[in-house]
């Protein structure tokens, strides 16, 4: 083994024999008396939701009945109405580490074969802050505001930079009936995790449906507005709007749909199929990636694909990335099926597959069509042992530029090797051991001609803890 390998194993080992016990996951815990897995599947990785957590999403992050309710005296009452308060505080936090991470590029044919990099330790590669919970019998709140190291340019100490809301989610909810809910929301999460689509998801490859925002650990500053409903246990819908992508204007307009139908709807076996639609003409274009400017000043927009702007003109003035105001209409779609079970003894199962469609059209006559797919499959053992494992890949992606001529954009291929190690020393701290073999090269170039001569890969240990 190689004195990094050896460094790694050892360093893995001793986190796990050395870490002490931690509190099961923080403030819905606290709030409800709910285990976390009451909620969720696997907790390994981003969220995925049993039956129980689409509900409690969909309720506001709130089960009735639970607050304590406290009546407003003769003295400064008002109208009788009650002051709600949670059972135990709402806010907690999230911390993570990027504790050891390596990787190597494929080599293309003609290029010297790249070296390994070097084995590097990040401390405080994320850390957050949750303010969530119910608000009275009707409402309830999630917030989730990241700090990002985003912008730095110089090796030292790590210094958060950009404070980003991250996540904002406002829910007025109403349950007519043992078995309906019917809500309004004001959120800045992707519309379908309403009903906890997301943040875990099918993987498949081109999914465009909310586009924009700060790279790293922020969604874009936008808000979408909307009504949704689960009736009988089975039928979910949702419906919005959504001011644009890099704006708060609703000048332009986005459409947003998400039906879904429970074929099985209990957390011992859950079956879902889920269509995902956004719609409109104000929109961060495919074809291009928005980042901050290394002082963490300006929005930067810059080709998703290289040599899209190189078909825009002939001057250093017309070969630019597209922007919102260059967008004519487009359709984005995501079609997934998700299927889990809990319980079946020690063995606990999320999987979901999904197909992606996109289409673009641009003010100048350019276009672009996409399709891709991908699964990804979950399994937890004894609430404590977890693995993960994803594949995706395209099926279509051509770009036609302003004068009509085609443009396949490449990809890298399948990469077969993709798992994820899970080691929970609690509900609320866990260890992954993230491995990527048989990496291609290649991807994302319009008429690309390179050719690879060998594979890349990675691996990193991560810790991530909330409390």
């Amino acid at each position: 083994m190689s004195r990094f390998g050896t460094v790694a194993a050892v360093a893995l080992v001793a986190t796990v024999a050395l870490a002490s016990r931690a509190n099961a996951m923080p403030s819905f815990v606290r709030q409800t008396g709910l285990t976390c897995m009451q909620c969720h599947v696997t907790v390994i990785g981003t969220p995925d939701f049993t039956f129980t957590g689409k509900k409690f999403r969909l309720n506001g992050y709130r089960s009735p009945w639970v607050g304590e309710k406290i009546e407003a005296g003769e003295e400064g009452a008002l109208n009788g109405r009650r002051l709600a308060l949670s059972n135990f505080s709402p806010f907690s936090m999230r911390i993570g580490q990027s504790f050891l991470s390596q990787s190597k590029g494929s080599q293309e044919v003609g290029l010297t074969n790249p070296s390994p990099s070097a084995v590097t330790n990040t401390p405080f590669s994320n850390w957050a802050m949750f303010y969530v919970g119910s608000i009275g019998d009707h409402v309830g709140f999630w917030n989730e505001t990241y700090f990002s190291a985003r912008g730095n340019t110089s090796v030292g100490s790590q210094t958060y930079r950009f404070m980003g809301m991250d996540e904002w989610d406002l829910k007025l909810v109403f349950n007519p009936g043992y078995d309906n809910i019917i809500g309004f929301a004001t959120t800045t999460q992707t519309f379908s995790y309403l009903a906890g689509f997301g943040a875990a998801n099918s993987g498949a490859a081109l999914n465009a449906m909310q586009r924009g925002g700060t790279p790293g650990s922020a969604h874009a500053p936008y808000g979408n507005i909307g009504v949704y409903g689960m009736l009988k246990d089975k039928f979910l819908f949702a419906a919005g709007v959504q001011g644009g992508e890099d704006n708060y204007s609703l000048k332009g307009m986005a459409y947003l749909l998400d039906v879904g139908l429970a074929i099985s709807n209990s957390d011992y076996n859950q079956f879902w199929v889920n269509f995902q639609g956004k719609f409109g003409n104000d929109g961060v274009p495919i074809v291009t990636n928005t980042s901050l400017t290394a002082d963490v000043s300006n929005y930067t927009y810059a080709d998703a694909y290289t040599g899209v702007s190189a078909t825009r003109g002939s001057t250093s003035a017309t070969r630019v990335a597209y922007r919102s105001s260059d967008i004519g209409d487009f359709v984005r779609t995501k079609t997934e099926a998700e299927y889990s079970f809990t319980d079946r003894g020690p063995h606990r199962l999320w999987t979901s597959c999904g197909l992606t469609y996109n289409k673009e059209t641009y003010a100048d006559g350019a276009k672009i069509d996409q399709q891709g797919w991908g699964c990804t499959v979950r399994y937890l053992n004894s609430q404590t042992y977890g693995i993960s494992y994803s594949l995706n890949g395209e099926l279509k992606n051509d770009f036609t530029d302003r004068n009509a001529v085609k443009h396949p954009i490449s990809h890298g291929g399948l990469n077969p090797i993709n798992f994820g190690f899970h080691y929970k020393l609690a509900q609320n701290f866990r260890v992954q051991l993230s491995t990527s073999a048989l990496t291609k090269g290649g991807g994302g170039r319009l008429d690309d001609t390179r050719s690879f001569k060998s594979n890349g890969w990675s691996w990193g240990i991560n810790f991530d803890f909330q409390f």
